[in-house]
C-alpha cells in the first residue's frame, strides 16, 4: 500500500472535524519514520540493545534461558534481538517463549554484510559454509546505540559494574575471555597477530554507540586473504581474525572470574588464574552446541540460571508485543485486555477469525494457537509475516477499510485493535465491519474506554460506534483494565 495515500486520508478526516487527534499525529509520525527508513526499522534509534547469535546447533535451551533471564534482569531499559542462521520460525518461537519483553527476530543473510559475503564468494566459499562468520552479519543491529553481541550459549545473570556506563554510551570496547585458546586453535596466518596471553575470545563483545570494527576486519583479510576454497565451518580463521581485530582496537578483556567458562568436558567452571572471586555476572557454556552442558544443567537446578517450567499462552508470545524498539506508536494491548479476548476467543476454535491491527503478530499467534482460522490485517509491515511463518495464519498488508470493502469473506469472530479511534475514523470502519461479521458472530473491540485517559480524550470512536448500534446488538463492556474491551454480539441469535 502507498503510505502517503494513507496519510492523506487521515488528513482529510482530521480536517472534517477541525482538529488532529493525538493518535492521528502519532500514526503520521510512525508512517513517516517507516517511509524514510532504509534497512530494518529496528536499527533506528539509540536505545541500548542486547543481541544473541544462534546457528542450527544443540544449545536452543541455553539461548531460551539466556533471553528469558536477560529480559527479566534488564526489563525495558534495553531492547533485545536474536540473529539466526539456519533456524526456522518454529524453533525461534520456542527459544523466545520465556522472554517477557519484546524481542526482534533477525534471520541473517548475505545482504546484511555484502562486502564480507563478496570475500567469501571470491574465495569459493558458499553461504552454507560460512560457519561462525555468520555472527558478523550484520556488523551492528543498531549502529547508534550501545550494543552487546553474544553467542547463543552465553547467559547473563546480573549487571556488570560498568553496565550504567554502557547504557549511557560512555563505556569502552570490551571482549570476553577463554583460557582454552592455544596457538594450534588459530590458523597460522593469524596466529602472529594474536596475543594469546590476553585470552580474548569474541563470544561476547560490548560496543559503544557509533563504534565500527568491520573496516579493521577487512584490512586483516586484505593482509591475510582467505585461502582458496575456504570453509568457515572447519577453519578457525574466524576467531583469529576477530581476536586480532579486537586486539588492534584495544578491546578490554572481561576477566574470566566475571564471565567464567563452563566447558562440557571439564568437571569445573573455569574462573581463570585468579579463581572465583564471587563477581561472576554471566557464564559461557561450550561446546554446548554439540551436547548437553552439565554446568548449565547444574546452575539451572540451583536457580542461578532462569527456568520456567510452565508457560501460559499469553506469556509464550510476549516477545511479540509492540513496545520498546518500535517506538512510535509503540504501544501494545495490555495483558489484561488480551486475557479478556483470549477467554472469549476460545469458543471460536476451528472458525473463521479476523484480526484487524496485526502489529508484530502477537494476537494472531495467540488466536491461531487456540485453533482459530485467522486472517490478520495491518496497513504497515512490522514483521508479522516473518514472525508467524509456519503457523496457519493468513497475513495481509492492507488498510483495514480497504480490506473490509473489497473482501467478500465473513467471519465468526472479529478482533479489532486500531491505533486510530476517533469518531471520524470509526465512521469509516462501522458499516463494512458489521457486514463482515456473521449473524452468530462476535466483535471484540479494544480501546473501548481509551478516551478516559486524558491524553487520549479525543479517541471516542468506539463509544460512538456502540451508541449507534441497533437494539439487535448486545454490548458488554469490560472496563476493569484500561483501555477497555467491548464485546458485541447479536442479541436475537
Amino acid at each position: 500500500m502507498n503510505i502517503f495515500k494513507h496519510l492523506r486520508r487521515h488528513s482529510i478526516h482530521a480536517a472534517r472535524d477541525g482538529r488532529q487527534t493525538h493518535a492521528m499525529a502519532m500514526a503520521k509520525e510512525d508512517a513517516r519514520a517507516i517511509a524514510e527508513c532504509t534497512g530494518r526499522y529496528f536499527s533506528r534509534g539509540s536505545r541500548p540493545v542486547i543481541r544473541w547469535f544462534k546457528r542450527d546447533e544443540f544449545d536452543d535451551a541455553i539461548t531460551r534461558a539466556a533471553i528469558g533471564q536477560a529480559t527479566r534482569l534488564f526489563g525495558s531499559s534495553v531492547d533485545y534481538c536474536i540473529c539466526t542462521n539456519g533456524i526456522d520460525a518454529s524453533r525461534v518461537r520456542f527459544i523466545l517463549e520465556w522472554a517477557n519483553q519484546p524481542v526482534e527476530w533477525w534471520p541473517v543473510s548475505q545482504q546484511d554484510n555484502p562486502q564480507l559475503a563478496r570475500l567469501f564468494s571470491d574465495s569459493g566459499c558458499p553461504p552454507e559454509r560460512y560457519g561462525h562468520w555468520w555472527k558478523w552479519f550484520p556488523e551492528r543491529v543498531r549502529p547508534n546505540a550501545p550494543e552487546w553481541i553474544l553467542d547463543g550459549c552465553m547467559v547473563i545473570t546480573s549487571k556488570p559494574s560498568w553496565f550504567n556506563h554502557w547504557t549511557k554510551g560512555s563505556d569502552s570496547l570490551r571482549v570476553s575471555q577463554d583460557n582454552h585458546w592455544t596457538a594450534e586453535m588459530i590458523c597460522s596466518n593469524d596466529a602472529t597477530y594474536v596475543d594469546l596471553e590476553l585470552k580474548r575470545f569474541s563470544g561476547m563483545i560490548s560496543l559503544p554507540p557509533g563504534f565500527h570494527y568491520m573496516g579493521r576486519i577487512f584490512e586483516m583479510l586484505d593482509t591475510q586473504p582467505l585461502v582458496v576454497e575456504y570453509d568457515g565451518c572447519i577453519d578457525m580463521c574466524e576467531q583469529g581474525v576477530i581476536n586480532a581485530t579486537l586486539q588492534k582496537l584495544g578491546a578490554k578483556p572481561i576477566p574470566l572470574y566475571e564471565f567464567p567458562f563452563g566447558h562440557t568436558l571439564e568437571n569445573h567452571i573455569d574462573y581463570g588464574l585468579q579463581g572465583d572471586q564471587g563477581l561472576a555476572w554471566g557464564y559461557q557454556f561450550g561446546p554446548a552446541f554439540r551436547s548437553i552442558n552439565p554446568h548449565f544443567e547444574r546452575l539451572t537446578a540451583e536457580k542461578i540460571i532462569f527456568s520456567k517450567p510452565d508457560t501460559g499462552l499469553l506469556d509464550r508470545f510476549h516477545w511479540l508485543r509492540n513496545t520498546g524498539q518500535w517506538g512510535i506508536p509503540g504501544w501494545s494491548m495490555p495483558d489484561g485486555c488480551a486475557k479478556i479476548i483470549l477467554d472469549r476467543a476460545e469458543a471460536f476454535a476451528g472458525r473463521p477469525t479476523l484480526e484487524l491491527g496485526t502489529s508484530r503478530g502477537r494476537m494472531a499467534a495467540i488466536l491461531t494457537t487456540l485453533g482459530c482460522q485467522v486472517t490478520t490485517v495491518d496497513h504497515l509491515n512490522r514483521g508479522a509475516e516473518q514472525n508467524l511463518t509456519g503457523l496457519p495464519v493468513r497475513v495481509i498488508q492492507e488498510d483495514a477499510v480497504n480490506f473490509l470493502s473489497w473482501t467478500k469473506e465473513t467471519f465468526d469472530l472479529i478482533v479489532v485493535d486500531f491505533h486510530g479511534n476517533s469518531e471520524a475514523e470509526w465512521q469509516r470502519y462501522a458499516t463494512s465491519l458489521l457486514r463482515r461479521l456473521n449473524s452468530n458472530g462476535t466483535l471484540l473491540l479494544n480501546n473501548a474506554t481509551l478516551y478516559e485517559i486524558p491524553e487520549w480524550s479525543t479517541e471516542t470512536g468506539v463509544r460512538w460506534f456502540l451508541s449507534q448500534l441497533s437494539p439487535d446488538w448486545k454490548v458488554e463492556l469490560r472496563i476493569e483494565m484500561q483501555p477497555g474491551v467491548a464485546i458485541v454480539t447479536n442479541a436475537i441469535k
